[in-house]
């Protein structure tokens, strides 16, 4: 009699398992097997490793400059102190319309090959940015402004949305 009741509880024990992965097998959610594909850019920059998950920031004393890339071919750009920076990056959205007085932008973004120009218009003049992506976390940009003839070369480092800047 012991050894009947092991055998049955032994096939029960492995009917169980087999039921378990069957199920596991025939109804394991999609998403989980699915890895993610990598982000493809479709557009202007496409096969620049430009990221559009966040913004760049350069600081040059307590002066600082944030872009936002966005995959149809514009960058919003705003500047400010390291006063405000912590309110800075909400503006650094699509849908920004821009205001020359504050230094906040969105224009189009111009490629060619690897390099890369926008403008910008503050009240009495404009100023240009030439550059390219360096790597994923920076793009290097030379700053030209035509109202007073300065040049400056300005790096932009990545911050992702969900990192503070500092």
């Amino acid at each position: 009699m012991n050894n009947t009741l092991k055998y049955i509880l032994v096939a029960v024990i492995a009917l169980l398992s087999i039921a378990l992965i069957t199920d596991r097998f025939l109804h394991e959610p999609t998403t989980a097997v699915q890895t993610p594909s990598p982000e493809t850019t479709v557009g202007p920059f496409e096969g620049l490793p430009l990221r559009f998950n966040g913004y760049y920031r350069n600081q040059i004393g307590d002066l600082l400059y944030l872009i936002r890339f966005f995959p149809e071919g514009r960058v919003v750009s705003v500047n400010g102190t390291s006063d405000v920076e912590k309110d800075l990056p909400k503006y650094l959205i699509r849908e920004t319309q821009g205001n020359p007085t504050m230094g906040l932008y969105n224009v189009p973004v111009q490629v060619a090959g690897d390099s890369m120009v926008f403008i910008t218009r503050p009240e009495k003049g404009e100023i240009e940015y030439r550059g390219a992506v360096v790597s994923s976390s920076m793009v290097r940009f030379v700053r030209h402004s035509h109202i007073t003839g300065t040049r400056q070369l300005m790096e932009y480092v990545f911050y992702p949305d969900s990192v503070p800047s500092k």
